[in-house]
């Protein structure tokens, strides 16, 4: 049942009970008027889904980082691992610096201060290590282990520039003042072609639509960090650890 109750917060409430008051009001004053909304609805149904379709871009895009992530430091463990010249100590070594690195990225993720100097550093430690055992790695083998880690660097950054940057926040804020302001044209319209009906359709009619609004404003705004893992749609974030030993 969560899954059907996940769009629903506080925000929720506050549109449901601003349709309510403002139908009771109108109803209270004898106050309507015929004013075509169309273009209204418009102007709050475009920028909503104008905000969904680009947060779930965001997040598909993010996914195939962390796909990109994931692969290249299995890519990495493997040159390393198919070694034969080296003993089971050393990949064990490289096995924990991999895995610290994927600590410290999906840290970040989760809400975590991002220092770009510590992922260098520890992305260092794997270089290191490949010098310090270029008797047992082969030329061929450390080129490909140096373009890999680029890979999980450029990742990285990637990732971590998606997450700081999201959809417009102008444009959320212009969603939810308009939301909140729809009522109060959307109220009287409607009682003024409903004059004539039971005034409890006018007051579901007046709470359905308050509440798609709503409900589709908070699908954007669990969309938009998809990486607190409150949202059903949440990225799966264990899902892309490294977990080699």
């Amino acid at each position: 049942m969560h899954k059907y109750f996940a769009i629903i917060d506080q925000k929720t409430a506050h549109v449901l009970i601003l349709c309510l008051v403002i139908t009771w009001l109108c109803f209270q004053f004898n106050f309507s008027f015929n004013l075509n909304v169309t273009l209204f609805s418009i102007a709050v149904i475009f920028p909503l889904v104008f905000t969904i379709r680009e947060a779930f871009k965001r997040r598909d895009s993010i996914i195939k980082l962390l796909s990109i992530f994931k692969s290249s430091l299995n890519a990495v463990y493997y040159c390393f691992a198919n070694n034969n010249k080296l003993s089971d100590e050393d990949k064990i070594v490289v096995a924990g610096k991999l895995r610290e690195i994927s600590i410290l990225f999906f840290n970040v993720l989760r809400g975590g201060e991002y220092s770009s100097h510590s992922v260098r550093e520890k992305l260092n430690e794997v270089y290191d290590f490949v010098n310090n055992h270029r008797a047992e790695i082969s030329n061929g083998v450390a080129l490909k282990i140096i373009r890999f880690l680029k890979d999980v660097h450029e990742s990285i950054e990637n990732t971590v520039g998606l997450k700081m940057h999201g959809t417009p926040i102008s444009l959320r804020a212009y969603c939810l003042v308009f939301i909140y302001i729809f009522p109060f044209i959307f109220v009287p319209t409607l009682i003024n072609d409903l004059s004539a009906s039971n005034p409890l359709i006018v007051y579901s009619l007046a709470c359905i639509h308050g509440f798609i609004l709503i409900s589709l404003y908070n699908v954007q705004e669990a969309m938009e960090n998809p990486f607190d893992q409150i949202g059903l749609d949440d990225i799966k974030l264990e899902e892309f650890h490294f977990e080699k030993s």
